[in-house]
């Protein structure tokens, strides 16, 4: 965040004259990889969240264990790293200050996204576990009703908030 704040104020350049090349690209590589890192992880719980369901993919349910704030500041954030990108890529001459300002606007995002993901599912365990009504049809973590047979789902102590 904090070089996306410079290159947008313009004190990138203040930022990389601290540093020597080799580690400006030793730390934009580091913070480039961490991304991969964390966001292969992220992308698992929520793929275990939505049951592997890749046609049917809730952000609401896999942010069900965050709250509302947070669920709505990383669709801000989401919502401002593609304006960032468009406005960033909107002008002619592209520069180092540029480049920082677009890359920036993503690492924000997909580390953003991946804290909200493991946020919600260390807040709420039960998402990761399989639903299922009392005829053993598997349910979504928000129904009540088996969608398949319309009996209701098995309630255990956990699997409230």
């Amino acid at each position: 965040m904090t070089l996306h704040i410079a290159s947008l104020t313009g004190h990138a350049i203040q930022l990389q004259n601290l540093l020597t090349e080799d580690m400006q690209f030793r730390a934009m590589t580091s913070i480039t990889a961490g991304i991969f890192v964390v966001w292969l992880p992220a992308a698992l719980i929520a793929q275990r969240i939505n049951k592997g369901n890749r046609l049917k993919f809730s952000w609401k349910d896999v942010l069900a264990g965050c709250p509302q704030w947070m669920s709505y500041a990383v669709y801000g954030l989401f919502a401002y790293a593609f304006i960032n990108f468009f406005l960033s890529i909107s002008t002619r001459e592209m520069d180092s200050q540029q480049g920082l300002r677009t890359f920036s606007g993503h690492w924000m995002l997909f580390y953003g996204m991946a804290l909200c993901i493991f946020f919600s599912s260390w807040r709420r365990p039960s998402l990761l576990r399989t639903r299922h009504c009392l005829a053993g049809h598997e349910v979504a973590h928000n129904d009540q009703f088996c969608s398949l047979c319309g009996l209701p789902a098995v309630q255990s102590g956990q699997d409230e908030n």
